[in-house]
């Protein structure tokens, strides 16, 4: 999870734009040009459309009847190519920032070198190349806006009163270029530059809260790229600034309101101070309150304001926040004009919210609300353009949700297609390249699973593995990346079983949760991670002290996770499984009853249509069934087969996890039938395992354990029936398990001894001495790969009774 909402916006719309008051003696105070600026001065207080189409209508009436050769001519181009730009801003039409930038053309062209307009004049012209780039992505007005900024700067004397504002706008197309191609230099220049503007805008000016706004702006992205909390600190400190010197009532306090909170927002999932949370919301409630409806900046404050509730839900599980979250950014999109250049950013955050009340309520409308808004979302951002990488992140997300959810693999092929792309077009340097990498490599990871091959797996580790290091150490998203490389190894030690990838995957849990601030709303998901890391190691190797430590580590997992969180079933499975797991090991029945209990609390809460539902009743069913091997109780055996059979029938065919669903509801038709003696059972258990095997794909790490479970079933019905068929089944299915399962592996010894078993079995109905020596063989294999493997299967100490094993009567093996 991996997850991605929007940040700090630096640009034209914190940068400054000249509207020219220049006067005329020639012209009375009710000409066009003496009624336009005060209509235009209006605007930017109000955000009244009425206000700037009439003054663009008086503008270009006045540029039809001045003189070119007059002064006052391109003082109204300046202020026509300002009103064309912010009507583009407002309602996105592409001819009007066109126009804008070739009326600012001509102002700069006609302003004579030297002339004490001409700075402002490439300013506004500055601003227009990087709206446009903003809007079209093209790389060379990215260009010309940086060196028509420094042209500006370069003309505006030393003292002069606009320096400040040169040097502002200069700052903020630095920036613009840094979030683009990554390059640390241009992150340097633009905090720099800043601070030059800032330093050089008295105090008391009306001008220094925007040059501190700037500023802080550029704080906080160096705290995104580079991790280091002094930056952010500065940030939030310079951002206060800038609101507390803004006066109430002036048309940009709602804008420096929103950095704010924007601000706040990062600090708190940097450090989990809830405060911090809470202050976000406050702020962003404020931006919106003082922003007039119509108001062009209305849209981004709700923007900002959904991100923020959205914040609070992922933190404590408040379905009024998701709610809130959902209608404000539809709030966000519905009041953003089509063509409007924010409009895919505003899509992009409302399909990331459906998605998260889709992974909460399990509602399948909000999937596919989520995946059409973030196809809207990429369709409506221009090639080139910035944000487009993330916004395919997005889109290949979704679509391994849903792929993760109803099994189609034309979703899982699409989301790693899309992931693929969101790299390629992220420039290397850039600060969203981990990120994408991450994503990347998760789909690799969601592939191997479902279709086996080895070349995903790895494919999948070297990704996460640059996504590492790629990201700087102090980063925010370290742990994230850590976590994610972490369970990559898991998968590859559950594939292979080389100790090693576990190892691995444990030390890099714990540098993940080590790196996640307590608060932080990602702590309970990594300890989560670890403690699954330490049951893994605990069932290969056998030490307590592991058990111990994933069950305490689960226990802190749920612990953390907030009442009503969406995550809490999830932490209340894993710790139920461990529990099961010491019972296993121990025999106290105490932790039986609590895992059975654990694992009613997690399907309990799991909201009906949830994906994850059926997994949940599937480690319910598993429960009730330890226990019936303990106790005997039948109401156990019936209770695990009915929770069992509703697992199946709510996973859709194709899913992933529907040949786990089958291959546990075969065992427990087997477990009825070696207790009750029903013929019926067997039949679908060995019905049920074959439809297992056969919708588990070859390479796939769990297709030798769902070939052992299909060859005991055989084996039991031969052993029922006599049926000489079943027996050569048997053994062929045993032989394909041992085969597939890579030497080292800890289910070598099980398979091998399941196979011994066979052939000893054959050996007693045809007397065959071949029979014979291949199961001695068989379970010699075992007990040497038991050693190995360090599987508590078949330990070294059974080695010299396997001639006693084999006098024994036949016993159906797990």
């Amino acid at each position: 999870m991996l997850q991605l909402y929007a940040g700090h916006k630096v640009g034209v719309a914190s940068g400054q734009s000249s509207v020219d008051s220049h006067s005329s003696s020639r012209l009375a105070d009710e000409d066009p040009w003496s009624s336009s600026v005060p209509l235009l001065k209006r605007f930017e207080r109000y955000g009244d459309l009425a206000d700037l189409q009439r003054a663009i209508t008086l503008l270009q009436k006045l540029v039809r009847s001045v003189s070119i050769w007059d002064d006052l001519y391109c003082a109204v181009l300046g202020n026509l190519g300002v009103a064309l730009l912010w009507r583009f801003k407002h309602i996105g039409e592409l001819s009007d920032l066109e126009d804008g930038i070739s009326t600012h053309r001509d102002a700069v062209h006609l302003t004579p070198d030297g002339h004490p307009d001409k700075p402002s004049r490439l300013n506004n012209l500055g601003n227009s190349f990087m709206t446009r780039f903003k809007r079209l992505g093209e790389l060379r007005d990215l260009e010309d806006g940086i060196s028509t900024h420094r042209d500006a700067v370069h003309l505006t004397p030393d003292g002069h009163p606009d320096k400040p504002s040169g040097l502002n706008n200069l700052g903020n197309s630095f920036m613009t270029r840094f979030l683009h191609l990554g390059e640390l230099r241009d992150l340097e220049d633009g905090i720099s530059t800043h601070r030059d503007a800032v330093h050089l805008t008295p105090d008391g000016h009306p001008d220094k809260p925007s040059g501190l706004n700037n500023l802080g702006n550029s704080f906080i992205t160096r705290f995104e790229r580079l991790g280091e909390l002094r930056d952010l600190e500065d940030g939030i400190s310079t951002h206060r600034d800038a609101v507390h010197l803004t006066p109430d009532g002036h048309p940009d306090k709602p804008r420096r309101l929103n950095n704010l909170g924007n601000s706040f927002i990062t600090r708190f999932k940097h450090l989990g101070e809830l405060r911090d949370l809470e202050d976000a919301i406050s702020t962003h409630r404020d931006a919106v309150h003082l922003t007039p409806d119509g108001h062009p900046d209305k849209p981004s404050g709700l923007s900002n304001l959904g991100n923020s509730f959205m914040t609070r839900f992922k933190r404590l599980g408040e379905l009024r926040d998701l709610e809130d979250g959902i209608s404000t950014h539809r709030d966000a999109v519905h009041l953003t004009p089509d063509g409007h250049p924010d409009k895919p950013s505003r899509l992009n955050n409302l399909g990331l919210s459906f998605r998260a009340r889709f992974e909460h309520l399990g509602e399948l409308r909000d999937l596919e609300d989520g995946i059409s808004t973030h196809r809207d979302a990429v369709h409506l951002t221009p090639d080139g353009h910035p944000d487009k990488p993330s916004r395919l992140n997005n889109l290949g997300s979704s679509f391994i949700t849903r792929f993760e959810h109803l099994g189609e693999l034309r979703d899982l092929e699409d989301g790693i297609s899309t992931h693929r792309d969101a790299v390629h077009l992220t420039p290397d340097g850039h600060p969203g390249k981990p990120s994408g990498l991450n994503n990347l490599g998760n789909s690799f990871i969601t592939r191997f699973e479902r279709l086996g091959e080895l070349r995903d797996l790895e494919d999948g580790i070297s990704t996460h593995r640059d996504a590492v290091h790629l990201t700087p150490d102090g980063h925010p998203d370290k742990p994230s990346g850590l976590n994610n490389l972490g369970s990559s190894f898991m998968t590859r030690f559950e594939r292979l079983g080389e100790l090693r990838d576990l190892e691995d995957g444990i030390s890099t849990h714990r540098d993940a949760v080590h790196l996640t601030p307590d608060g932080h709303p990602d702590k309970p998901s990594r300890l989560n991670n670890l403690g699954l890391s330490f049951i893994t190691r605990f069932e290969r190797l056998g030490e307590l002290r592991d058990l111990e430590d994933g069950i305490s580590t689960h226990r802190d997992a749920v612990h953390l996770t907030p009442d009503g969180h969406p995550d809490k079933p999830s932490g209340l499975n894993n710790l139920g499984n461990s529990f099961i797991t010491r019972f296993e090991r121990l025999g106290e029945l105490r932790d039986l009853e609590d895992g059975i209990s654990t694992h009613r609390d997690a399907v309990h809460l799991t909201p009906d249509g949830h994906p994850d539902k059926p997994s949940r009743l599937n480690n319910l069913g598993n429960s009730f069934m330890t226990r019936f091997l303990r106790l005997g109780e039948l109401r156990d055996l019936e209770d695990a087969i009915s929770t069992h059979r509703d697992a199946v029938h709510l996973t859709p065919d194709g899913h992933p996890d529907k040949p786990s669903s089958l291959s546990n509801f075969g065992n427990s038709f087997m477990t009825r039938f070696l207790r009750l003696g029903e013929l019926r059972d067997l039949e679908d258990a060995i019905s049920t395992h074959r439809e297992a095997v056969h919708l588990t794909p070859d390479g796939h790490p769990h297709k030798p354990s769902r070939l052992n479970n299909l060859g005991n079933s055989f084996r039991a019905r031969f052993k029922r029936l006599g049926e000489l068929r079943d027996l050569e089944d048997a053994i062929s299915t045993h032989r394909d398990a041992v085969h597939l399962t890579p030497d080292g592996h800890p289910h070598k010894p099980s398979g091998l001894n399941n196979l011994g078993l066979s052939f000893r079995a054959r050996f007693d109905r045809l007397g065959e001495l071949r029979d014979l020596e291949d199961a001695i063989s068989t379970h010699r294999d075992a007990v040497l790969a038991s050693s190995v493997s360090g599987s508590r299967v078949i330990s070294r100490t059974q080695f010299p009774c396997i001639r006693i094993l084999l006098l024994l009567p036949l016993a159906i093996s797990a």
